[in-house]
């Protein structure tokens, strides 16, 4: 028997032709060759399952095979989930970052600060400035009257979840560097051409046309394919050249005391109208407003119109289903209740008229006689002080402030004194 026979053979059946050595060797390597292929099954299906992976919440992925996209165009990105792909080198996995980033634009549009000025207030700022700005270094803006402002912008981007962003994020970018600095050079070009059609005053205050801004950064970054999205644009920070900033914050200042003012005077026009008409005041005013102008076109009939609205309002305190309240409703009414209090007293006349004319027919004398008593009567009832006098000169004090009079008796009483000492003189 050959060595390639015994070697063929199952080690059993060659125990009896080996000795105990090599039995225990033939044993010992079927062993390890079962151990083996054991071993190479377990490798071959961990490889088989290597390509198993995870998306994250801020993330899509995108699988490649041999170098070309799997999946139909506008179902290659992976969001969050588990998949399975095939093992390395046949597919390969490559994940994308959508998280949203923050780009400042801090230097772009503003004057160039050292480190000794950085810490200087504005005022200092302003005195170590007062030069024009240096082309080279100061940045600027130019708004549409042809006025230099300042600027300090911040941007938020990330890479686009929509159909094609991320394939073409990783085919024409690839680098989030690089993608950083393609949203600055696009936004300052949206900047620019934002900021160039508003006035300096808007600017100052805030203004900005952001949307504009904005849509154009977004159309360059479609146009270059790059798989960008610009979510926000904010303005941190304004500021007019250094050496005018003085002359542009008194003119902030009279702007804000103007709106404060306006304000105020707002709030004072509501009050007094209120004041005045109540919750129908404005109602009150475009109809007298309507009879103005029908007054000055020479309008007569419509102006009789608007009288016969205005005597409707004031007669029912109401306009347009509005109440008319304040001081108008309360002139109204004082004046309907002295109508109503002059009608009776003329009525009480009347009445005590009619019933003493027959009386006097008969008998004049009587009826005067008792008037006239009738009248000392009322003006001599109550509080009322009666000076008897004689015939002469009267001389009435009817001040009643005790101060006055205690004045007056003592100027009386001087008086009284001179003339005393006059006659002891003569």
């Amino acid at each position: 028997m050959t060595d390639r026979e015994r070697i063929d053979r199952d080690p059993a059946d060659l125990a009896p032709d080996l000795d105990p050595a090599q039995q225990s060797l033939a044993e010992a390597l079927r062993v390890s060759f079962t151990i083996l292929k054991l071993a190479m099954a377990l490798l071959l299906v961990a490889y088989a399952f290597s390509g198993t992976f995870s998306v994250g919440s801020n993330e899509v992925a995108l699988r490649l095979r041999f170098g070309d996209y799997v999946g139909d165009p506008g179902k290659r990105v992976l969001e969050r989930g588990t998949y399975l792909a095939a093992p390395f080198p046949f597919e390969q996995i490559v994940k994308v970052d959508t998280r949203p980033m923050r780009l400042a634009l801090e230097q772009e549009f503003w004057y160039q600060l050292t480190s000794e000025e950085s810490g200087l207030t504005r005022s200092e700022i302003q005195r170590s400035k007062a030069g024009p700005l240096h082309p080279l270094r100061d940045g600027s803006l130019i708004t549409g009257d042809s006025n230099i402002v300042h600027g300090k912008w911040a941007i938020t981007w990330r890479v686009g979840n929509r159909a094609g962003d991320p394939e073409n994020f990783l085919t024409n970018v690839g680098s989030p560097k690089l993608a950083a600095d393609i949203v600055r050079l696009v936004g300052q070009q949206g900047i620019v051409q934002a900021v160039a059609q508003l006035p300096a005053e808007e600017f100052l205050r805030g203004t900005v046309n952001r949307e504009l801004a904005v849509g154009l950064m977004q159309e360059r970054l479609d146009a270059m394919r790059c798989g960008l999205v610009i979510d926000q644009l904010t303005l941190d920070q304004v500021s007019a050249p250094v050496s005018v900033v003085a002359s542009f914050d008194a003119v902030t200042v009279a702007e804000s005391d103007r709106a404060r003012q306006i304000v105020a005077a707002r709030q004072q026009r509501s009050r007094i109208l209120g004041e005045t008409a109540g919750e129908a005041s404005d109602k009150l005013i475009g109809l007298l407003a309507a009879y103005e102008e029908s007054v000055t076109r020479g309008d007569n009939q419509e102006a009789a119109r608007l009288e016969t609205l205005f005597d409707d309002a004031f007669g029912n305190l109401k306009i347009e289903g509005l109440a008319i309240g304040g001081q108008v409703a309360q002139i109204i009414n004082n004046a309907k209740s002295y109508r109503t209090q002059v009608v009776e007293t003329v009525g009480a006349e009347a009445q005590a008229f009619r019933q003493l004319m027959p009386q006097y027919r008969q008998n004049p004398r009587l009826v005067l006689s008792k008037l006239w008593e009738d009248a000392r009567e009322t003006i001599l009832t109550g509080d009322v002080e009666t000076f008897y006098t004689v015939p002469g000169q009267l001389e009435l004090q009817l001040n009643r402030d005790p101060d006055l009079q205690k004045e007056r008796q003592q100027e009386q009483l001087r008086a009284n004194k001179r003339e005393q000492k006059a006659r002891r003189q003569r």
